[in-house]
């Protein structure tokens, strides 16, 4: 059996995956494959830019009404499915203004054509002109899509866990009885989801502080796993960068295994790119640095904790299961 720091060094050397099957994004393609055929989202953003140009031509000659049925026409192809991801619509954060507020707050047809009388100015004179010399493409309401996929996470680090889990033969026990509980073997709950109940039975029938919990907002933990009479409690994060929000979570998940409790094993398993950012052997200084060095730390005072990435967290199953 390794020490958890041999286990740690172990993950180190052997990276995180750059493209793990379970983050990856089905981003359903929303232009035809034949350039030659058009849908129906193709042909609203070609007709919303031929009406942006007749209303450059509309202002130039002061015709008023001519603004009008040009600004109902772009006001009708706006409702297309889809045409959030064309260039005039993205242009919009660039003045502080989203297609889903447009949308969703300037509801009534008057607000959404007084915003787009002041849209469509500024998009002439910082865009479209421009977009024009070098050409307009369908592909780009591809692209545009495409890169907002990864704001569409939904349970994948969930999931990720659970499909090891259940690789090794676990399964989810799914009832509140705590002595066929202690009688089970590979077995594993979400204490942040569905089980949070039977997660709380589990600490207080164990004697198990939890103290993390207390110190960080009552927030609860993702997994706890059993096998034969070890008990896992595990935080999982999936980080691709540092900087904000990211940090939080990462002082999050080097503190879960500052935590000592008698009958639990706490373990963190951190994924993404950013731990092989933390893995980076040149790297002798600056915040991935200290970070590793904060593990080895928590690591080096808390012999039953372990920190692991997805090779880590496989090879830590399967040495228990020995």
């Amino acid at each position: 059996m390794f020490t958890n720091i041999e286990l740690f060094n172990d993950s180190l050397k052997n990276k995180e995956d750059y493209i793990d099957k379970h983050y990856i994004k089905h981003s359903k393609m929303i232009i035809t494959e034949d350039s030659h055929k058009i849908n129906d989202l193709m042909l609203a953003n070609s007709e919303i830019l031929d009406n942006i140009t007749a209303y450059k031509i509309a202002t130039d000659s002061k015709n008023i009404e001519m603004q009008a049925t040009i600004l109902n026409n772009i006001l009708t192809r706006l409702k297309v499915p889809g045409i959030n991801f064309s260039e005039f619509a993205s242009f919009w954060a660039v003045k502080d203004i989203s297609y889903s507020v447009y949308d969703k707050t300037l509801k009534t047809d008057n607000l959404k054509i007084d915003f787009l009388k002041n849209i469509i100015p500024e998009y002439i004179k910082d865009r479209h002109l421009f977009y024009k010399k070098h050409g307009y493409s369908a592909s780009t309401l591809q692209a545009i899509k495409d890169s907002k996929s990864h704001k569409v996470n939904g349970n994948s680090g969930n999931e990720k866990v659970s499909d090891i889990l259940k690789n090794f033969d676990f399964t989810h026990f799914d009832n509140n009885d705590i002595d066929s509980f202690i009688d089970s073997d590979r077995v594993y709950i979400y204490p942040d989801k569905t089980d949070n109940k039977f997660f709380k039975k589990i600490l207080n029938h164990y004697n198990i502080k939890f103290k993390w919990s207390d110190d960080h907002e009552n927030k609860q933990t993702d997994f706890l796993f059993k096998i034969g009479k070890d008990i896992f409690i595990m935080e999982h994060k999936h980080m691709k960068e540092s900087g904000g929000g990211q940090d939080k979570q990462m002082t999050e998940v080097i503190s879960f295994i500052s935590y000592n409790d008698v009958n639990v094993h706490y373990v963190s398993f951190l994924d993404g790119v950013y731990f092989n950012v933390i893995a980076d052997s040149t790297s002798k200084s600056g915040k991935p640095f200290s970070q590793k060095i904060s593990i080895i730390n928590n690591l080096t005072n808390n012999f039953s904790n372990y920190f692991v990435n997805t090779y880590g967290f496989r090879r830590l199953i399967k040495e228990h299961l020995k």
